[in-house]
C-alpha cells in the first residue's frame, strides 16, 4: 500500500534534527510534569505500507518496521509524525488513553517531568513494545538508569518489569502476564498493581 501525506504536528511541537542527527519532537513551549502535551490518533495498517510523510524537514519515507509497532496478523500501529519520538530510559512523556478514546485509537502524551520549550520529548519503548518485533539497538540517552541496549519490556528482568507495571500499556501488560502468569501470582504487588494484573491471571 503505497501513502503519501502531509504530517499534522501539533502546533506545541516541532520536528527538529537532535544533537545526534536523528530526527525527534522538540516542546515550543513550556509544560509542568502532569500536563497533557497534545493528542495523537494512530491508525493500524498492513505491515508492508510503503508511507512518504511529507514535513516540514522534507519528505521522509516511513520505516514501518522502525517507526511502527506491530500489533498481529500482519498489521501495525503507525503514530504520523509522532513515528519520530526518540527513546529515553528516562523519558519525560508517558502516553494516556482517556475512557472512551480508546474506540478512536486516541491517546494524549502526557509531561512526566517539567519541560521547556526547546527540549526534546521522549518516550520509553518498553512501555509500549513488548520485544521490539525481534530487533534491538543501542540506547544513547545517557541517563543514569540507562538500559544500554533495548529489546523490548519482555528483556527486562522481572523485579524491574514489576517497577514499570502501572507504566506499560494494555497490549504490553496482557503480553507480561501470559509470559509470567506463575510468577506474578506469588508476586508481592501494590494494591494499584494487583488490581491491574488481577483479571488477566
Amino acid at each position: 500500500m503505497k501513502i503519501t501525506e502531509v504530517a499534522e504536528i501539533p502546533p506545541q511541537v516541532e520536528l527538529k534534527y537532535t544533537a545526534k542527527g536523528f530526527i525527534g519532537i522538540f516542546a515550543r513551549q513550556n509544560f509542568s510534569t502532569g500536563e497533557d502535551i497534545y493528542s495523537n490518533i494512530y491508525r493500524v495498517l498492513p505491515e508492508d505500507s510503503d508511507i512518504d510523510l511529507i514535513t516540514p524537514l522534507g519528505t521522509i519515507h516511513i520505516d514501518m518496521k522502525v517507526h511502527s509497532v506491530k500489533q498481529n496478523n500482519g498489521l501495525r500501529d503507525y503514530y504520523g509524525f509522532d513515528s519520530f519520538m526518540n527513546h529515553s530510559c528516562d523519558a519525560n512523556t508517558i502516553s494516556i488513553v482517556y475512557p472512551g478514546d480508546e474506540q478512536f485509537n486516541r491517546y494524549y502524551n502526557r509531561a512526566v517531568k517539567d519541560i521547556r520549550a526547546g527540549d526534546e520529548i521522549t518516550a520509553n519503548y518498553l512501555y509500549f513494545d513488548w520485544d521490539c518485533d525481534g530487533h534491538s539497538f543501542d540506547c544513547l540517552c545517557g541517563a543514569k538508569n540507562c538500559y544500554k541496549h533495548i529489546r523490548g519490556f519482555k528483556d527486562l528482568d522481572f523485579a524491574s518489569q514489576l517497577e514499570h507495571i502501572m507504566d506499560i500499556d494494555e497490549a504490553t501488560l496482557s503480553k507480561f502476564v501470559v509470559a509470567c502468569r506463575d510468577k506474578l501470582r506469588g508476586a508481592e504487588l501494590t494494591t494499584a498493581a494487583r488490581a491491574r494484573v488481577q483479571p488477566l491471571l
